[in-house]
């Protein structure tokens, strides 16, 4: 019995020990692991990676530095990385809570770099790519988010030439300008959708922006890669699991306008005579500004992460208003975006979406030119207090009544969306290979309004009652694309590869319908059917539409040895309808190569002094196919006679046909422009202080589109859009960082780009099409046929072209002859004309400062331009005597009051030095570290203040808001919209 007893006693012992050793072992398969990291000087590091080797499964610390990792074996392995920190990795052990304390990496080679379709890690780069993360992102308000990377990347020009309206945009430009007819803009890729539209996005969703400048990191995009490629990584979610994290941001900005051109008072004007004396006494140009012009941005965030994925959603308001008086802009916007791991991380489901509505009022920057040039002594109303419409000149209109009546406006809807699939097939500490499935549309309509009334200028003129117009335009691009990903990691060698393939279908529509003369101005565009220029046949209605496909392989692998050697090779083989049937498909391939000398033997008892110096070398062949579509085909069209202004109709079986027939001549060869680069650098990282790299490239655009003379016959037409031409672009990048203080109470950090560059055409004809120049950007006027720039083989891009000013003589301005000699402008002959200067800055220079103190931060951006000329519009048009305006510069009746004719010709007199050195951003801000509470983590506050001062010799406008990009720069318009200086105050709060 006591035996029996014993047994059973035993029995159940056994019993209860396996039933606590399997919950043990259960509970040992599902751990939760805690804790926080911190770097050695005891400060919490926020959105550090804690992974579970050889998983997907991971999170990122929270505001406190702290994380909770769900779904750990007692055998796992947790990897510790944080971008500019050594990377660590620590058995689990069982635990359940695992602080760490990260130790920095001087080199910062670990930090992860997105390129093309994927990621690398910085030591593995061989090319040159530059990425720009949102902790060095300029601050406080703009138009669009890209001028956030102002003055950050050398090589990179960010031009804005209207910073305080709402509605404008910034141009960019990577090592120039090298097209002639195609556009210079880079292809811009949002989380990996090609053409993507920046300004769907909040710029507090933007994570990291990346240039890839040379063609060895662009080949991989083909026909689209040859003016470089912008990167935009947006926020993903993050946070504690089964936790949401709440982030608001928000800025106010006042804009304070700066002093306009220095014209001739009412007093003074009616001094020099220049016109009718109205009797009062009218200050145009100030009538046009805002009391109080400002910009509004709010912006909420919700973030966080589950056992097996993330989540985040933004929404943000903006509105702003520009300096003068019309011009707003209000926009809406909210993203989303999903992440869902399944099956123990074998397959993941990510998703997100954009979407944005904007409202825009439009002014007419033209106005700011009539206001100039108008006569100070005309009043603005009428003695019964309408507006007063100038009768003299012709077209003469009066600027506040235009800009306040006339109602101009858009709405536009941005969408961004995708859907992706991902398949992690093999998944291990040696090996990785994964798979996947990605659908993206892009969608951006556009509805424009117009309506002038009854009593504005442009009725007056006319002979109608007001005009109306309805405009709605859409693009929208969609594109499946299939990734595959390998690595394989052997030790000493380690091998990356990936291929994939892309289909895009892009399309433009648009309906236009306008009509005239209406019974009532308050109905404004809502019944254009009443205007009575229908029934006379006199309304307008238009329609169009383009579809253009571009499908394209590609692949890449990259190899790294020991550290040392690391090589980079691509290819990607596309296709598109926009070329011609005997040129549809091209090969796109690149080369890297680059050695890390501070690996090498010699070098590694000096780590203290080199963590790295790694020499590299890439070529690489790109494409531009930026171009309207169904260029290589004879499209129809109706024949419009340009006399009479209406459309030829022929008399057919009774009836009046309208008539087709081929619009321009088929070119069955046409292609892309092809961009053969190479570039050398090298990259360095000196005494755990000194970071930067120094470069120099020689980019080569072949095969470039312009309009030639066609030989009739066979030719239909005497102009032929075909590929002939060749730009050299040439030049050297500098980039340099240091930490000037380091490890002190005050720590300063100081950074400089600099890059240098020209650029030639050097073909323009071969055996069957030749051109002998190009002349562009005809100069304004009625009847004119000069241009402001000639480019010939052998020629700089941005070349004015014109006389050769040569002093003034008895009042008269004198020029130089083909001779050398001297003859008054007004004898001037078109064989006299050279080149006079060039537009385009031969080097540009940043210099950027960060500077801490406990809780102070403080950040300062410079930037500058040097080696180009400006040709000064406003003193062309308006800065002489002669001129034919009715008000002048005060400088006409002072420094220039000796010279009495000499207006109206392009000549080196209007030439002047447009070198500038500026300080373009300061942001002093201040971190809050709230007591222990249940609602706040941390919280800044920061002022920045934008466009402060300039140091220029240039008379004109502000200099850095001339226009530098593209093929005509340096011409300082009339209606140049006004510079300001912008002061806003920024607050952010991270909310438990």
């Amino acid at each position: 019995m006591n035996v029996k007893r014993t047994k059973l006693c035993l029995c159940r012992s056994l019993l209860l020990m396996a039933g606590l050793l399997f919950a043990v072992a259960s509970f040992a398969q599902d751990l939760t692991v805690k804790g926080k990291v911190t770097d050695t000087t005891g400060e919490t590091v926020i959105g550090a990676n804690v992974t579970v080797k050889g998983t997907t499964n991971g999170i990122i610390t929270d505001i406190d530095g702290n994380y909770t990792l769900s779904g750990v074996k007692p055998s796992s392995v947790l990897v510790f990385s944080f971008i500019g920190y050594k990377t660590q990795e620590i058995p689990c052990s069982g635990r359940k809570e695992i602080n760490v304390v990260l130790s920095e990496d001087a080199q910062a080679l670990d930090e992860v770099v997105v390129v093309g379709y994927g990621s690398l890690s910085k030591k593995e780069l061989s090319s040159s790519i530059v990425q720009v993360d949102r902790s060095k992102f300029l601050q406080g308000s703009m138009n669009n988010p890209m001028e956030m990377l102002t003055g950050k990347v050398a090589g990179l020009t960010v031009n804005n030439t209207a910073a305080a309206n709402p509605n404008a945009s910034s141009s960019l430009q990577i090592r120039g300008a090298t097209s002639i007819s195609a556009s210079n803009d880079p292809l811009v890729v949002i989380d990996g959708v090609a053409g993507g539209d920046i300004r769907n996005l909040a710029a507090q969703d933007i994570e990291s922006m990346t240039v890839l400048k040379d063609a060895a990191s662009a080949a991989i995009y083909g026909t689209r890669g040859a003016n470089g490629v912008i990167l935009i990584t947006t926020r993903k979610g993050a946070g504690e699991a089964g936790r949401a994290q709440v982030t608001y941001d928000s800025w106010f900005g006042v804009n304070l306008v700066k002093s306009g051109p220095d014209i001739l008072s009412a007093d003074e004007f009616r001094r020099s005579r220049r016109a009718t004396d109205y009797g009062y006494s009218t200050d145009w140009y100030d009538l046009l500004l805002r009391d109080f012009s400002y910009d509004n941005n709010q912006y909420l965030s919700i973030d966080g992460s589950t056992k097996n994925g993330y989540y985040g959603a933004s929404f943000n308001y903006k509105k702003a208003t520009g300096l003068d008086l019309n011009s707003s802009r209000e926009e809406f916007g909210g993203r989303f975006v999903l992440n869902q791991r399944m099956m123990d991380g074998i397959v993941e489901l990510n998703g997100s979406l954009n979407a944005r509505r904007v409202n825009e009022v439009w002014g007419n920057d033209g106005m700011f030119d009539t206001a100039l040039s108008m006569n100070p002594t005309m009043p603005l109303y009428n003695e019964d207090g309408t507006y007063f419409q100038p009768t003299s000149p012709t077209g003469a209109r009066n600027p506040v009544q235009e800009l306040k009546e006339i109602d101009n406006n858009g709405q536009r809807v941005y969408l961004l969306g995708t859907a992706e699939v991902k398949v992690n097939l093999i998944r291990s500490e040696k090996q990785m290979l994964n798979t996947s499935l990605s659908y993206s549309l892009h969608y951006n309509d556009l509805k424009q309004h117009y309506y002038t009334p009854s009593t504005a200028g442009e009725s007056y003129w006319n002979g109608y009652n007001g005009r109306a117009e309805v405009t709605y335009q859409k693009w929208y691009t969609s594109r499946l694309e299939w990734l595959g990903n390998y690595s394989l990691d052997l030790g000493d060698h380690n091998f990356k590869a990936m291929v994939g393939y892309n289909y895009e279908q892009t399309t433009w529509e648009r309906l236009q319908a306008g009509n005239s003369d209406f019974n009532f101005d308050d109905i404004l565009w809502n019944n254009l059917g009443s205007g009575s220029y229908l029934a006379k046949g006199k309304a307008s209605m238009g329609t169009g539409k383009s579809l253009a496909k571009l499908i394209g392989v590609f692949g890449r692998v990259n190899y790294n040895w020991k550290n040392l050697l690391i090589a980079s090779a691509s290819i990607r083989y596309e296709g598109s309808t926009k070329f011609g049937a005997d040129h549809k498909w091209g090969a796109f391939p690149s080369l890297s190569l680059a050695w890390e000398m501070a690996n090498m033997g010699f070098l590694k008892d000096h780590q203290n002094i080199v963590q790295s110096l790694k020499p590299r070398v890439s070529y690489g062949v790109t494409g531009r196919s930026d171009f309207d579509c169904y260029q290589s085909l004879a499209t129809y069209g109706s024949h419009k006679n340009a006399q009479l202004n209406v459309t030829d109709t022929y008399l057919m079986d009774g009836a009046w046909v309208t008539g087709y027939a081929p619009s321009v001549n088929a070119n069955s060869k046409l292609g892309w422009e092809k961009s053969v680069s190479m570039n050398i650098g090298v990259d360095f990282a000196l005494w755990n202080r000194l970071r930067g790299s120094v470069e120099w490239f020689d980019r080569q655009s072949r095969d470039l589109l312009y309009n030639y003379t066609a030989p009739q016959p066979p030719y239909i037409y005497s102009t032929i859009l075909v590929n002939v031409g060749t730009t050299v672009n040439r030049g050297i990048e500098v980039s340099l960082e240091g930490d000037v203080f380091k490890g002190t109470p005050v720590e300063w950090t100081s950074g400089i780009n600099y890059s240098y560059g020209t650029t030639k055409l050097d073909k323009l004809s071969n055996s069957l099409y030749k051109a002998s120049y190009v002349e562009l950007y005809q100069k304004p006027g009625v009847g004119t046929s000069e241009y402001f720039f000639r480019v010939e083989e052998g020629s700089k891009i941005g070349q004015f072209y014109g006389y050769e000013y040569a002093g003034v003589e008895n009042g008269d301005m004198m020029i130089y002859t083909d001779e050398g000699k001297k003859v008054p402008v007004s004898k001037a002959d078109v064989k006299y004309k050279r080149y006079i200067g060039n537009g385009t800055p031969t080097s540009y220079l940043s210099w950027s400062n960060t500077i801490r103190y406990k809780n102070f931060d403080l950040s300062l951006m410079f930037n500058g331009a040097f080696g180009f000329e400006i040709f000064n519009m406003r003193r062309y048009g308006m800065g002489l005597k002669g001129c034919g305006t009715d008000n002048v510069l005060r400088d006409a009746y002072g420094k220039d009051a000796d010279i009495t004719t000499g207006g109206g010709v392009i000549s080196s007199f209007f030439l002047e030095k447009g070198d500038y050195f500026k300080l373009d951003n300061l942001t002093l801000g201040y971190t809050i570290t709230p007591k222990e509470n249940k609602f706040i983590k941390g919280m800044r506050v920061y002022l920045t203040a934008k466009n402060l001062f300039t140091l220029t010799g240039y008379s004109g406008n502000d200099p850095s808001a001339v226009a530098i990009n593209g093929l005509t720069p340096g011409v300082d318009t009339n209606s140049a919209y006004p510079s300001a200086t912008q002061l806003s105050v920024g607050l952010n709060i991270r909310f438990k």
